[in-house]
């Protein structure tokens, strides 16, 4: 495209150029600009000149669309035209004419040298202007539509976004449009200027859109990337890098990876839910010293190319890696002059609280960026490291939306052409007439604006920070780790520049805070802490303890701040020595209470102390006022005193007034275990011995000085003595051993623990004691300890071995009051324990041994019986006796069994050797017998087997005492022993006799005793084809299977003992343990051979009175009337005592003292319902004797019909049948005696209860209350019977016949002669009254489940059928009809249904008025059903029900099916008998139909009201057809009403 030169413009040349200097007098300083806006990291300052033109220049010129700003300031406007101005606002050239077509000004940008300036417009064209002589050196134009498709060009009308010159050259330049287009423009000036143009991007179909496009430019050296010309294009699907110079080239490109969303892989941009944003920012190469070349670009020290750029809120670092056969400035090595060849590699990713609208390089490693909402924030691409820095500028600053203009895709503004960076400065233009500038501010600043608002502690905080470098957060102007510098050195150059600053900033803060005195103590408490943390980081303690400490001593209360802030950093470790002026203000400060004495202990333990700092005797002191014994323990071991404090604390323990009570000695003053002279005392021993301080537990440094403290208190506590050398006098051991006779008085127990783990510590091998012997026989501690002989020199253990030897001897014998036994013991022990454990390392003679030997046996002390049976069997196997007959006595006599069974087993007294468990006094050993037994059982020598036997017979009562299962497993491990052996050695002790019984035949009768599901002889499983539960008991859904035999999978258990056994034990069971009987029968009744004689089960079950067992025993035999007559009989027992557990009141006196009745007790009422709940258990157990009856008899009726149809039985069918049919009925008779005699004894029971309540008087509070509550339990007690015999005689092929049972109730007493059969005995009783059936009626309302099989017991009950049909009653309840009888009809009853009068509300004809039935809707009873069927249906959808009640002959249960209301006419319902609507108006036609709606009509009614033609079809149609039709309720016009 030709260039088009026709248009230019005329310099200002009137107006002065600014010159160079003034961008640094007038940007960089600017100390005659106001702060417009501060924060911690950043500044905004408000470039007032210029800010105060833009007014003039935009009514000049036009309002300003996009600028550039460098060394001088590029303006563009909304009339075309382009204003060059120096910071000053004075105007250097306007470039462009108003009327020029080029259009609004959208983008511009200077080149590398500031002398020529190209301008993208709205109109699409692209101009370069040589702004200092005011002409244009190019123009590209839009497209036009007679253009070629070879032509490159923008679109016209399109706005130009993004322009740029490529590195340092003036005839390379970008343009890039909203549209998407990107070109590559390259001027060439031969003969003639011409101008090629290379479309580098064009937009996709797709929604992508472009966000900016931006070549590299050169940077502070000469680059490989400078001939490459690299323009970076970012849109919101990929980033593309192309190569221009030399021919245009792609050279990366890398596409967005949005998040997947969803299983289908299907890819979703990540500006889902947000609008586009994108930026992108080149940094050039830097160069950071001048270095010879090489080819590392490390060691070369300048930093490539980068690239940074953001999708959304992710941003990207891409760098620039050369091949390393280039030089330094990546030009080649080898002669093939071949181009540098590069890499791009990502080095760095960050998330951004939100999208990135707008980011540019400020430094080599800081980018900065700013997001959707104007935040600004400074990115460390090494550290990864984000700061925010800054909110936007005091004026917003409004981005130009080109992309939404050009696209219509909502996207973020575009604020590349009112946003610049230009060396570190940010330059925006906010509003209309405000131009601002800000920067990061460096360290000092930062400090020096802390210190002008008067923030001196925030400021050494801040400087702190610096110092040791964890700020967190950007820091300008200290040298950062980078570029391969050594981490070392920066720290050197980083301490240097802060240290001085750091020290500066607190003397003035103390300066300025301790002149002033309205400061609060808040601010020195807080300005002393950061001065504390800030000398210890630059580690100047002098000024912490010069300076800083003399600005607090002038008020007592400001030191005791200074004191307690440098506390914490004691006790940490921090701080380990303090000045003697600090030491002694703190001794000073600290003296005046317990608690502050004892934070001065916590303090000095903590401090290296050195003689002469401080005053150690008011210390001292107040540590032994306080009782502070591990300060005083501390301060003294740092004086280089270790037995100061053994003596001083043992002297302060001993004065307590009671030493054996260890709640003076072993708490502190305030109950602190820590400070107790008892514990302080025995750890301070246990470190110093093993050469450690106290308390930290450190090693003491140097070794010499660890073993000479050493010595020194082992030498005072166990002073070193020849235990050969004459015996001592009582005054010579009391003084030679003070020290450890008043350790062993303040516990003897803690020292032999502390003894114990000093021994354990290698250290306590390195040190040896040297005896010397004197006339006394003991070594002085200031005596020669030249070595005169070897056995001068001991070990630390054989001086604890020795020096206990010589104390426990003289104790024992010479000196009895010197120990008391408990401490002999212990000592004695511990020695001879050490001693065998450690032979032949300490030596002690044999005589020596025998004598400490003998003391161990002939001390009476049980509480150290233990630890001397221990030490005495260690003897015992290290030294073994000649004759070991004369220690049994004495080991028996000391009671030491474990020695005594040794002895027995050497001598093969086996029998006597398993004794020895038994008779030990702990019942652990007890136990340990059985697997002793087994040990010596398991080397089957004929003798050992032999002496077993004759133990376990001996001992067989104390064995089954000990363990009885552990026995019986023992005996039949053991091949010697058997069950019958000790069963006969059982035969004089029946309780022990019993009670190895149950362990051999019932081991877990405890467990299954307490858990029911052991109880059940019956499996139960869940019989699929039953229905859902809908209003039926759980007895139908289950099959019983009686036998375990009869399941698949089941085997049949065996017996492996004997049947004598077993009797036996249920003999003893009934004596001892009666409650378990039933169990055992029951899980033992199917063992194979049989267990047990039934007959012999019932004699002694009869004989002990075990019930339940006997009953279990008759129904086993077959008697099932026996088994019920014996829990009647218990029944009729417990209710005589329920009833005489009812209170009597008293109503006479109450009434003559004018007091009310008390009501019933709590007392009497929980006795009374214990009573009935016993007594409904054994109601439980008649209607399980009923129900096994059922099943037995059930299933020999069915085994004698297979027996008499059987063809081999030489028998006719009618025989067989005649046959069956009696046995048949004999088998129903007995069954309804059985509960026909339960019925009578239950209704007997409540009858009685009501003729009682009938004849109380009304005052009878609370007896009253007390036969109600009965009334209402015997009412609960008939209901599970009835409950019970409706199941047994729903099932179509019953034994049992409900009528006969009726019948019997309601017959009349037999004959006076007449005593009936034993067969009848139990069934024959009077007849009923009226009351008792009226019980009956009303338990039978809620004992039945369904209403039919009510009607069924009612019809019964009045020898009247109340219905027709069942089929008719079924129909009626469709709709959740209750029907009654007319009263008139009911054959002159008394009473209706459930006992109410049947006169009560009938259902009318809503047409002519007439009786159809009475209506008695069960609203409760519906509700209840509904609410069950809700649990398998939408309840929802259930407005109204169709009940379809079914029952099958062949099945044991009864279902509802369910249908949806509609709407269609389905069923009438005729009633055929005649009686219902007996009281019409004569109508032939019966027939009746009800609506869900509740409105009933005859059917004549209804058909009378419709057209008669249809009437007339309706009523000749086929039954079918007339379910077809629609009906419509008479009395419901709106709506049709389902029939």
């Amino acid at each position: 495209m030709d260039v088009d030169t026709s248009i230019s413009s005329t310099p200002l040349s009137t107006l002065e150029s600014s010159p160079e200097t003034e961008y640094e007098s007038r940007i960089t300083n600017l100390n005659s600009t106001p702060v417009q806006c501060t924060t911690e990291h950043f500044s905004w300052r408000q470039l007032t000149d210029l800010s105060e033109k833009l007014p003039e220049l935009q009514e000049q010129f036009g309002q300003i669309s996009a600028s550039c700003m460098g060394d001088c300031v590029a303006l563009g406007t909304v009339r075309g035209l382009v204003i060059v101005a120096d910071y000053l606002g004075r105007v250097k050239a306007m470039l462009g004419s108003p009327t020029s077509s080029y259009g609004e000004v959208s983008a511009v940008a200077f080149s590398a040298d500031y002398l020529a300036l190209v301008a993208g417009y709205a109109s699409g064209y692209v101009v370069v202007w040589d702004w200092a002589k005011g002409t244009t050196v190019s123009v590209s134009r839009p497209l036009q539509p007679s253009d070629g498709p070879g032509v490159a060009g923008h679109p016209v009308d399109m706005a130009v976004t993004f322009v740029g010159f490529i590195g340092a050259s003036k005839h390379r330049y970008i343009s890039s449009s909203a549209g998407g287009y990107v070109l590559y423009h390259h001027i060439v000036r031969r003969l003639l200027t011409t101008m090629s143009t290379v479309q580098l991007s064009s937009p996709d179909q797709t929604t992508d859109i472009l966000f900016e496009a931006a070549p590299l430019a050169y940077g502070g050296y000469e680059c490989a990337t400078d001939d490459l010309g690299l323009v970076a294009v970012l849109t919101s699907a990929h980033l593309t890098i192309f190569k221009t110079r030399h021919g245009v080239e792609q050279r990366y490109r890398q596409g967005c990876q949005p998040p997947i969303i969803g299983g289908n892989a299907k890819k979703q941009r990540p500006f889902a839910k947000r609008p586009y944003a994108g930026c992108l920012s080149w940094l050039p190469a830097l160069k950071h010293q001048r270095a010879a070349n090489a080819t590392d670009p490390v060691a070369s020290h300048f930093t490539l190319p980068r690239l940074a750029y953001s999708w959304g809120t992710s941003i990207h670092v891409l760098a620039l890696e050369l091949d390393h056969k280039v030089a330094a400035n990546g030009a080649p090595l080898d002669s093939s002059g071949s181009l540098a060849r590069l890499r791009f590699e990502p080095v760095s990713k960050w998330e951004a609280i939100e999208d990135v609208v707008f980011c540019r390089w400020i430094d080599d490693d800081v980018l900065l960026y700013m997001t959707r909402s104007q935040r600004i924030f400074v990115f460390e691409t090494s550290l990864r490291q984000e700061t925010e820095v800054s909110a936007s500028p005091p004026g917003s600053i409004a981005g130009r939306p080109w992309v939404t203009l050009a696209t219509g895709v909502e996207a973020e503004p575009s604020y590349a052409q009112v946003m610049s960076v230009c060396r570190r400065r940010v330059f925006a233009v906010c509003g209309e007439s405000s131009v601002y500038t800000g920067r990061l501010l460096a360290w000092t600043e930062r400090l020096e604006l802390l210190v002008e608002q008067n923030r001196h502690v925030d400021a050494i905080t801040l400087a702190t920070g610096f110092y040791q470098g964890r700020t967190g957060q950007i820091v300008v102007g200290l040298p950062r780790q980078k570029h391969g510098g050594s981490s070392a050195a920066l720290e050197k150059r980083r301490h240097a520049l802060v240290g001085s600053k750091l020290v500066d900033l607190m003397r003035a803060a103390l300066r300025q805070t301790f002149d002033d005195r309205h400061v609060g103590d808040s601010l020195v408490r807080a300005l002393a802490s950061v001065c504390v943390v800030a000398c210890l980081a630059i580690d100047s303690q002098s000024l912490l303890f010069g300076e800083v400490f003399e600005r607090y001593t002038a008020n007592p209360r400001r030191t005791r701040m200074y004191l307690e802030t440098i506390e914490p950093f004691i006790l940490s470790g921090d701080i380990a020595h303090l000045p003697p002026q600090i030491l002694n203000a703190m001794v000073d400060s600290y003296g005046a209470t317990p608690q502050l004495v004892r934070r001065l202990g916590d303090l000095l333990m903590n401090l290296r102390l050195s003689p002469g700092e401080f005053d150690i005797d008011r210390v001292l002191s107040s540590c032994r006022q306080h009782r502070l014994w591990r300060t005083f323990a501390r301060v003294w071991l740092s004086m280089g005193d270790p037995v100061a404090p053994v003596i001083s604390i043992l002297a302060a323990a001993s004065s307590e007034d009671d030493l054996s009570s260890d709640a003076s000695v072993f708490a502190g003053e305030d109950g602190d275990d820590d400070e107790a002279p008892g514990i302080v005392i025995f750890d301070y021993l246990d470190m110093v011995i093993r050469g450690r301080r106290y308390p930290d537990g450190k090693q003491i440094r140097p070794q010499s000085v660890a073993e000479q403290y050493s010595t020194l208190v082992t030498e005072l506590v166990l002073p070193p003595v020849e235990t050969t050398s004459r015996s001592l006098s009582s005054d010579e051991l009391r003084t030679t051993f003070s020290t450890l006779l008043a350790l062993l008085n303040l516990g003897a127990d803690r020292l032999l623990v502390t003894l114990n783990h000093v021994l354990g510590d290698p250290f306590t091998g390195l040190v040896n004691f040297i005896v010397k012997p004197e006339a006394g026989g003991v070594a002085s501690k200031h005596s020669d300890r030249s070595l005169r002989r070897a056995s001068q020199v001991k070990s630390f253990m054989q001086l604890v071995v020795d020096t206990f030897f010589v104390l426990a001897t003289s104790a024992d014998r010479e000196q009895p009051g010197l120990l008391t036994k408990r401490q002999n013991g212990l000592l004695s022990s511990f020695a001879l324990t050490l001693y065998a454990t450690r032979f032949p390392l300490i030596y002690l003679t044999d005589e020596s041994v025998d004598k400490w030997s003998s003391i161990l046996l002939q001390l009476d002390d049980p509480s150290t019986r233990v630890e001397r049976e221990y030490a005495f069997e260690l003897l015992f196997k290290l030294n073994p006796p000649q004759s070991y007959d004369d220690y049994i006595e004495p080991t028996r006599k000391a009671g030491f069994f474990r020695v005594l069974e040794s002895i027995y087993r050497t001598l093969e007294q086996y029998d006597l050797a398993l004794r020895t468990y038994l008779d030990h006094p702990e019942y652990v050993y007890h136990r340990a017998v059985f697997s002793a037994t087994k040990e010596l059982a398991a080397s089957r020598r004929p003798k050992t087997l032999e002496g077993i036997a004759e133990f376990a017979r001996g001992s067989a009562v104390e064995l089954v005492e000990v363990d009885a299962e552990s026995f019986v497993n023992t005996v039949e491990a053991v091949s010697s022993l058997n069950h019958d052996i000790i069963v006969a050695a059982l035969a004089d002790q029946a309780q022990a006799q019993f009670a190895y019984l149950r362990a051999l035949l019932d081991p877990t009768s405890e467990a299954l005793s307490r858990s029911p599901d052991h109880q059940r002889s019956a499996v139960t499983v869940t019989d699929e084809r039953a229905p859902p539960n809908i209003g039926l008991s759980d007895e139908q859904h289950i099959v019983v299977y009686p036998f375990r035999s009869l399941v698949p999978g089941s085997e049949q258990r065996s017996n492996k003992h004997p049947q004598e056994y077993h009797e036996r034990y249920l003999e003893l069971m009934c004596r001892y343990n009666p409650g378990n009987v039933l169990a055992y029968l029951r899980q033992h009744a199917d063992l194979s051979p049989e267990p047990f004689r039934l007959a012999y089960v019932q004699s002694i079950c009869s004989k002990h009175g075990v019930s339940d067992g006997l009953v279990w025993v008759l129904m086993r035999l077959g008697d099932f009337s026996g088994a019920l007559t014996t829990l009647i009989a218990q029944m009729d027992q417990e209710t005589e005592r329920m009833r005489a557990a009812v209170p009597v009141t008293l109503n006479e006196d109450a009434e003559g003292e004018g007091e009310q009745a008390s009501a019933l007790g709590d007392a009497d009422r929980e006795r009374l319902v214990d009573h009935l709940d016993r007594t409904a258990h054994e109601v439980d157990g008649c209607v399980d004797v009923c129900r096994a009856a059922l099943s037995k008899l059930g299933k020999d009726v069915a085994a004698q019909s297979a027996h008499c149809h059987d063809p081999d039985t030489p028998m006719s069918n009618d025989v067989a049948a005649k046959a069956q049919s009696e046995y048949r009925a004999l088998v129903s008779t007995q069954l309804c005696d059985l509960w026909l005699a339960l019925l009578r004894k239950v209704l007997g029971y409540l009858h009685h209860t009501s003729q009682t309540l009938d004849g109380l008087a009304t005052g009878d509070v609370a007896t009253r209350e007390a036969w109600q509550l009965v009334s209402k339990r015997q009412r609960w007690m008939l209901q599970s019977v009835l409950d019970a015999l409706i199941f047994a005689a729903s099932s179509a092929s019953s034994l049992i016949s409900l009528r006969h049972i009726i019948q019997q109730l309601l017959a009349s007493s037999p004959a006076p002669g007449d005593v009936p059969s034993p067969q009848k005995q139990i069934g024959s009783g009077r007849s009923l009254d009226i009351a008792e059936i009226q019980h009956l009626l009303a338990v039978a309302v809620s004992a039945y489940k369904t209403e039919a099989q009510l009607m069924a017991l009612t019809n019964v009950l009045v020898d009247y059928d109340l219905f027709t049909t069942f089929a008719q009653l079924v129909r009626s309840q469709k709709q959740g009809w209750h029907v009654a009888p007319d009263s008139a009809t009911s054959s002159g009853a008394e009473t209706g249904v459930l006992g109410r009068p049947a006169s009560g509300g009938g259902c009318l004809c809503n047409k002519c008025g007439e009786r159809i039935f009475n209506d008695q809707r069960q609203n409760r009873a519906m509700a209840g059903l509904r609410k069950q069927i809700g649990q398998y249906y939408d309840s929802s959808s259930l407005r109204m029900l169709d009940l379809h009640v079914f029952e099958d002959a062949s099945a044991q249960w009864q279902w509802i099916k369910l249908r949806s209301a509609s709407t269609t006419y389905d069923e009438f319902l005729s009633n055929r008998s005649g009686r219902l609507g007996s009281s019409s108006s004569g109508n032939s036609d019966q027939r009746v139909v009800l609506f869900k709606c509740g409105h009933g009509f005859h059917w004549s009614c209804l058909a009378s009201t419709t057209d008669d033609d249809a009437a007339a079809k309706h009523q000749s149609g086929s039954s079918s057809q007339r379910h077809q039709q629609q009906l419509a309720c008479l009395s419901c016009p709106g709506r049709a009403a389902s029939a």
